[in-house]
């Protein structure tokens, strides 16, 4: 959870996620959807917001399945060496989630979309953001990768937090996952480029 406007819907959901995520045996994909319902429920009345970037990895079905909401990314390297990054629900870089959060009644304007109040927004996805209720979605995306052998979850401080370099990032990150990189390993690649938001980055490696 990489939180805005103050950090009361992330903290929530740091607090909550085990209580309120289901612990039995069900497909994860099901699991991850009725945990992001149940935080959104939880959260839709706060003024503050926050991404939610998720993942069950199974090593007996050897499987990731990631739940996306927002823009933190979630970037898995599969047993073949093919890089599987979670789509960017951000109306700067995604032109389909922007003409989306449009369509719902928002303005695009400076690299953020804009409800009826002064509150601006670069995500068209994600938790809390009461004021922005009318055009954010709350449905996560979610998929799930086979045979995951390096998985990444990261705030976008990691990468680029304007959102306009991803894709360069994205190949020197391949060539991490490659190697096996730690969590340790990207925090100093990426205070070696200057950090410029908060960065966040847990990695589980096969």
């Amino acid at each position: 959870m990489d939180g805005h406007g103050g950090a009361t819907v992330s903290d929530f959901c740091a607090k909550n996620i085990f209580r309120t995520m289901s612990l039995d045996d069900g497909k994860p994909e099901y699991r991850l959807a009725s945990l992001v319902a149940n935080l959104n429920s939880a959260t839709c009345l706060y003024e503050a917001g926050s991404t939610f970037s998720g993942v069950i990895i199974s090593e007996k079905s050897k499987t990731a399945s990631v739940a996306i909401l927002g823009d933190s990314p979630i970037v898995i390297l599969d047993g073949k060496g093919r890089l599987h990054v979670s789509p960017e629900h951000n109306v700067r870089s995604n032109a389909a989630e922007r003409k989306a959060a449009e369509a719902r009644g928002g303005h695009y304007s400076q690299g953020y979309i804009w409800g009826s109040r002064e509150d601006g927004l670069q995500m068209s996805r994600a938790l809390g953001d009461a004021p922005l209720d009318s055009i954010l979605s709350r449905e996560p995306e979610i998929y799930t990768v086979h045979n995951p052998v390096w998985v990444l979850v990261a705030s976008d401080g990691l990468f680029d937090p304007s959102h306009e370099n991803t894709e360069d990032l994205l190949k020197e990150i391949k060539e991490f996952a490659k190697n096996g990189a730690d969590a340790d390993m990207l925090m100093a690649w990426a205070e070696e480029r200057g950090l410029h938001d908060n960065a966040t980055a847990i990695v589980w490696i096969k």
